[in-house]
């Protein structure tokens, strides 16, 4: 899947006309410098079988654009030059940290020493 990279003060146009030229579903990756922030979001091919909605504001960014978030899940919109419709959706980030944090089911036994049992009761290694 191709990745698309922006920071926030790109206009929108611009940024999805960079997913156009792919022609097939793509992943945007924000980052924002200066609050150290970088999220990922899918963003479809247009479709006729989707809602039809206005086209978003000529010259609004993507840092206005994703600031609108995706409230029910996705969100459908539309860029001025495309004759139908997306979906996009932000795709959650996970940062691990192995000093901080524990994982629930550890599969590298010794990298955080042997996971207790009320940790993982569905790992394979504590069933004996």
């Amino acid at each position: 899947m191709p990745i698309v990279l922006a920071q926030p003060h790109e206009r929108l146009d611009d940024v999805m006309g960079l997913v156009s030229i792919h022609g097939r579903s793509a992943v945007v990756a924000i980052y924002d410098e200066p609050d150290d922030h970088l999220s990922f979001w899918y963003v479809s091919l247009p479709n006729p079988a989707l809602e039809n909605v206005l086209a978003e504001p000529q010259g609004q960014t993507v840092g206005e654009f994703i600031a609108h978030g995706t409230p029910d899940g996705a969100r459908t919109f539309r860029v001025r030059y495309w004759t139908h419709s997306a979906i996009t959706f932000e795709i959650p980030c996970y940062v691990r940290s192995d000093l901080e944090h524990r994982t629930s089911y550890n599969t590298h036994l010794g990298a955080l020493g042997k996971p207790l049992p009320e940790d993982s009761p569905d790992d394979p290694e504590l069933a004996d």
